[in-house]
């Protein structure tokens, strides 16, 4: 992973590679920002720029023996933690690191939800645990392969438990020599404070729109108008971005389906209700869930269109008309509930449930939400 490869936060990048030649690296950094901004790869950019023989203004070389082995993530001075799901053989992350590496190698925007669903069977969340913090501490207190320094990257650092980040607070707080820790966040608040206070915090920028279109553009060769409408919805997650690029299925298409499906639901039309499920069955899995994602957020949308104002609300222009009547009638029902259907679908899309079955399930279930808010009149 290269600095070039990293969407936008042009300002951290060039503070980052200011405290590189400036000789001023701190011992322990935390990356926190929006989810799917890039905290990650920057974080592997940086420890690659660190390690590199002889770094450039603007990045690593690529060429020295360090940057080959960046390249081929399998610098030995290279460390990682992460979220795993707990279970009486698996106590540390390091039964999943091979699969942890290959996966960011090839998605180095991973969503955590997703990789929580491609390391577990069934409904579990990860953590990162005590004893993942004891491995911490014996790999920071080993000699340097390379005579450098050592990083090590937590990703989701918030997913420490208590006593993890218990364990983890010596080691901040008397840092072995050139040693680096970086911690990934997307909420710095469920850290502790100890932890907060004994770290840099380096706050990384939400994509914009336009830097997203701009790369949606570049790396897919999307159209770029489609491409804007999608950087609108993905709201400065880039993983998000990406899944419904690949979905291969314009936007208008899920508003179809969606509009589609919200309004037979409301008027208790199980025909077209029937419809609008025999349609989104027809869909692949992969969108589905992003058609399920795009159904979340026009309803966060909704509200922010109803309750702070149009011009906050990230509808593409298509988008804008059917929710000038939609969001008000929404604002007036059960959100919540709407909300709990939909994040319930798409998991057990992901989990390969009959899909048919299912979004004849959801669409039921969104009857009875419209029928409990319609007023009752006595005959």
């Amino acid at each position: 992973m290269y600095f070039k490869e990293i969407i936008g936060q042009t300002a951290v990048k060039k503070h980052l590679i200011k405290t590189v030649k400036g000789g001023h690296v701190g011992h322990a950094l935390m990356l926190s920002g929006g989810v799917g901004n890039g905290k990650l790869p920057l974080a592997i950019a940086f420890a690659g720029y660190i390690f590199c023989e002889n770094p450039g203004d603007t990045d690593r070389c690529g060429k020295c023996n360090a940057c080959k082995k960046m390249d081929a993530m399998s610098h030995p001075d290279l460390h990682f933690s992460f979220p795993f799901v707990k279970t009486t053989s698996i106590k540390t992350c390091k039964p999943q690191m091979r699969e942890f590496i290959s996966t960011i190698t090839k998605e180095p925007y991973l969503d955590l939800r997703d990789w929580e669903l491609q390391i577990a069977s069934d409904n579990k969340k990860s953590i990162i645990t005590a004893d993942e913090s004891n491995e911490i501490v014996k790999s920071l207190t080993l000699k340097s392969f390379a005579g450098g320094h050592k990083v090590l990257i937590i990703w989701h650092a918030d997913k420490l438990n208590r006593e993890a980040q218990n364990k983890l607070l010596k080691t901040l707080e008397e840092p072995e020599a050139k040693t680096l820790i970086l911690l990934i966040t997307d909420t710095p608040e469920n850290l502790l404070t100890t932890i907060n206070s004994r770290t840099q915090l380096v706050k990384c920028d939400r994509l914009s729109d336009q830097v997203m279109a701009n790369a949606l553009v570049e790396r897919f060769h999307s159209d770029p108008h489609a491409a804007m409408n999608i950087a609108r919805i993905a709201d400065g997650d880039f993983a998000k971005a990406k899944k419904i690029v690949s979905s291969n299925k314009q936007t208008t298409s899920y508003l179809n389906l969606f509009s589609h499906w919200m309004r037979a639901a409301a008027t208790s039309n199980f025909y077209e209700i029937l419809k609008a499920c025999d349609a989104i069955s027809k869909l692949t899995r992969d969108e589905q869930q992003n058609f399920l994602e795009y159904g979340l957020q026009f309803l966060h949308q909704s509200v922010l269109y109803e309750y702070v104002g149009k011009d906050d609300a990230r509808f593409d222009d298509e988008a804008a008309e059917f929710a000038k009547k939609f969001a008000p009638f929404m604002a007036k029902n059960d959100l919540e509930g709407f909300h709990d259907i939909f994040s319930d679908g798409h998991y057990m899309v992901k989990r390969n449930v009959n899909a048919h079955l299912l979004f004849l399930k959801m669409g039921n279930d969104m009857v009875k939400l419209f029928k409990a808010r319609t007023p009752q009149h006595n005959s």
